[in-house]
């Protein structure tokens, strides 16, 4: 994690998502993830501060939302950080299963 000033290891993964602010929908690949949130490449943007409604396809599809917090343009794409707003207990559960697995 050398000049890493982020507080969780992250884990790279092959999980896709379903993003939607309500307006348009997406879905992408997760680049990598935390306990806290997730950051995924994609070819559009949204601003910083955008409440998403979040699906992550896995064995037990977990429903949640995330705000944008950062964005980063690399090219003709964008690497956008979300942070978890809101997780429930099962999802807090399911999610930590999966980040063990993404980190062996």
């Amino acid at each position: 994690m050398d000049d890493d000033k982020r507080g969780y290891l992250r884990g790279y993964s092959l999980l896709y998502i379903t993003l939607s602010d309500g307006k348009k929908i997406t879905k992408e690949f997760v680049y990598n993830a935390s306990p806290g949130g997730l950051m995924i490449k994609c070819s559009e943007s949204w601003e910083i501060g955008t409440l998403l409604d979040i699906i992550v396809h896995s064995h037990i599809p977990i429903r949640t939302k995330g705000r944008v917090a950062w964005i980063k343009q690399v090219g003709q794409t964008y690497m956008i950080g979300i942070e978890f707003e809101e997780l429930n207990t099962g999802a807090v559960t399911w999610w930590d299963h999966i980040l063990k697995e993404m980190l062996e």
